[in-house]
């Protein structure tokens, strides 16, 4: 028997990472399983045997402290809107926890980084040194939207550069005990750079903002005590983080139309954000294949402009470390508001049709202070959205996981009227 046969779907997403070790024979493995025992969730990482369609198929164990993966994949709206009726995303995964002193996270795309690298040693244990990387140089003009549409007159080339070095706290936690599953608290200083150029429809009387250093202090915390699921979705547990900034920018001018938005107003910026979401089981339900989730995501600020403002919208959601500190509503589009404030609750009932296989029902409740075309100006205005949606999320072909998630959401505005869809497909795999 070939280890990881699945001649219908294809290879499992769980023997996709490398390891060095030889594999485990076959017979060694535990059965998924047991006669006489209540069915138990294969934990991501956890090697077993069992039969697929009268096949014999064994999951070889994988080590989870070094993973190397890719994502990629896109998300559509209808109606849609304008220049971004289907945005795709891709990016390169990293990760790096060979030992209690060492930790590296990065998700990477050349025009888009994110790095978190923090190193430790046995004097200054559980503290730890750390330098960041953030940078966004997308080579493309932006433009914010207005009620569902796309504002050509603001759209502009521009990017940040945000390097970071600091001290920091971790320490990894017994149970549930996985090389995710830890406790940090880091103080950060990220001294960066602004930088601005007009675009193709760029009204005349734009005032483009001026190139400017902009220096951050960024204090962080995270907590991970999530069990996952072999296709690395929540399980058990809880999750939970928070991250405050302040800014300041050095040279900063009027810009905007005819430059009313005041380089005052946004010379000094600060913001507030934080997240939990819990998984379980489901009450008096003596079955791990049923699982219940709920999340809540909230962000404030003060002095925010577009270039630093609070931004969700739609997209994929991911279940990872740091991407579960992510809001998302459901049915929008990706980063579709830029706002002050902010406020997303998701509760999702979630079904393991099989150990590679799971669906999902959802429903969402947001809070957005977005801005509203008024006639002759632009008001902020504070509205609820709501959503329904479902996600199905597989083992798929050649080492991949596939995740399809349709929503409907009340409140977003397409063509003049609330109401819309989004679909995203979303591939992602290991090397």
């Amino acid at each position: 028997m070939r280890s990881c046969q699945l001649w219908l779907i294809g290879v499992l997403v769980g023997c996709s990472s490398v390891s060095s070790k030889p594999p485990v024979p076959p017979y060694a493995l535990p059965l998924l399983e047991k006669p006489g025992t209540e069915y138990r969730t294969p934990r991501a990482g956890e090697g077993f045997r069992t039969e697929v369609l009268g096949k014999e198929v064994a999951v070889q164990p994988r080590d989870r402290r070094s993973v190397t993966g890719w994502e990629l994949g896109a998300a559509t709206v209808a109606p849609g809107v304008s220049e971004s009726e289907v945005l795709p995303f891709a990016s390169l995964y990293f990760w790096r926890r060979p030992d209690e002193d060492t930790f590296v996270r990065a998700m990477m795309l050349g025009v888009y980084n994110e790095i978190f690298a923090s190193k430790s040693g046995q004097p200054f244990r559980p503290f730890e040194g750390i330098l960041t990387l953030n940078t966004f140089t997308l080579p493309v003009e932006q433009a914010e939207y207005l009620d569902g549409k796309r504002v050509d007159d603001g759209e502009l080339f521009w990017g940040r550069v945000h390097p970071g070095f600091g001290f920091g706290y971790r320490q990894d936690l017994d149970e549930p005990g996985q090389s995710d599953n830890m406790i940090a608290v880091s103080l950060l200083a990220e001294p960066g750079y602004l930088y601005f150029d007009e675009g193709h429809d760029t009204a005349r009387n734009f005032v483009v903002p001026q190139d400017s250093f902009e220096g951050r202090g960024h204090f962080q915390v995270r907590l991970d005590a999530m069990e996952r699921s072999l296709l690395e979705l929540p399980h058990q547990g809880i999750s939970m983080g928070s991250d405050l900034v302040y800014g300041h920018r050095a040279t900063w001018n009027d810009w905007g139309t005819a430059g009313r938005e005041s380089a005052e107003a946004g010379r000094d910026f600060v913001f507030f954000t934080g997240y939990m979401l819990g998984a379980t089981g489901i009450p008096l339900v003596e079955s791990d294949r049923h699982r219940l989730l709920a999340s809540i995501h909230g962000g404030t600020g003060d002095s925010l402009d577009r270039f630093s403002g609070l931004r969700v919208g739609g997209g994929p959601s991911k279940e990872e470390y740091e991407a579960l500190s992510r809001p998302i509503i459901p049915g929008a589009l990706v980063e579709e508001f830029v706002t002050n404030h902010y406020a997303v609750a998701v509760g999702e009932y979630r079904w393991e049709a099989s150990f590679f296989a799971f669906l999902s029902l959802r429903s969402s409740i947001s809070f957005v202070d977005r801005d509203r075309d008024m006639g002759s100006v632009t008001r902020g205005q504070e509205d609820f959205l709501y959503s329904i949606g479902g996600r199905i999320t597989s083992a798929f072909l050649s080492k991949t996981r596939l995740q399809l998630d349709y929503n409907y959401n009340t409140g977003v505005l397409r063509q003049g009227e609330f109401g819309g869809h989004e679909v995203v497909a979303h591939f992602s795999g290991s090397f």
